[in-house]
């Protein structure tokens, strides 16, 4: 959002620090001391305590396990899934999945491109014990997933290459996209295809099949997946069966969008 000329009359302190404080222990992978969160944030410790007192109060953020520190409470979640519902893809999309992961007996889910990230909206995990790591609400670096590189699809040349631009490059396999050249590839070869069978590309052990979801105008606009250890899959049966399912899913959920292409 752009600076509105007065933006100094209408922007509130105290609320965008308090949020700071959210977005701090949301980021830490540890749970943070009153002097920490008054470091990072560059407060007095008396202005950080009443932040901290605030949002206590509020039980956005509660007293961790250890003494005198603090980490997000049942409130954020609460709000984050209610953030979740709002999306109208959601509500088409759920008893789609909910129907492909009984079919196949693979987890299912639906993601959206946000920013840099891959952000699972729906999960619907497997009934058996070969479950997906990966839930409602969680974010993966899109520039290093088969769900990444079918999301990205939705960008022109320009737009991919200024996506590279400001990438902190990080080999999690050997499959892994370095540049901008080599993701370049990666998702020419899944708009080409379709789709993205991945046995291995985000971790060892894990193999997934990713479609695009597309709108009325035809831009990709999500991602229906299927995710999962290998042992989940029967793998002779890929092509003749997991990836037909879940294109099939796809084609659903882009029909209620109002695709009307093949």
């Amino acid at each position: 959002m752009t600076k509105a000329s007065n933006h100094d009359v209408y922007f509130v302190p105290g609320l965008h620090r308090g949020l700071r404080v959210l977005e701090i222990l949301g980021a830490a992978e540890t749970p943070m001391s009153l002097s920490d969160i008054a470091r990072a944030m560059d407060l007095s410790r008396s202005s950080a305590f009443r932040l901290v007192y605030t949002l206590r109060q509020m039980e956005f953020i509660r007293e961790a396990e250890q003494a005198n520190t603090f980490t997000l409470g049942a409130r954020v979640l609460n709000l984050g899934f209610s953030y979740l519902n709002q999306q109208p893809i959601t509500a088409i999309a759920r008893p789609i999945l909910a129907s492909l992961r009984d079919e196949t007996g693979v987890s299912t889910h639906l993601s959206v491109l946000e920013g840099d990230d891959v952000l699972y909206l729906v999960s619907h995990q497997a009934r058996s014990g070969y479950v997906s790591n990966m839930r409602t609400g969680t974010r993966t670096q899109a520039y290093a997933s088969a769900i990444g590189w079918c999301l990205l699809g939705a960008l022109d040349d320009a737009a991919l290459q200024d996506f590279a631009a400001h990438q902190n490059w990080h080999r999690f396999t050997e499959h892994t996209p370095m540049d901008a050249a080599s993701l370049a590839a990666r998702v020419a070869q899944a708009r080409n295809a379709g789709c993205v069978i991945s046995r291995g590309f985000r971790e060892p052990g894990g193999s997934s099949i990713a479609v695009p979801v597309r709108d009325n105008t035809g831009a990709i606009v999500a991602c229906v997946n299927l995710s999962g250890p290998d042992s989940g899959f029967d793998f002779d049966r890929v092509e003749s069966f997991y990836l037909p399912k879940t294109q099939d899913a796809a084609l659903q959920i882009s029909r209620a969008l109002g695709y009307q292409g093949s």
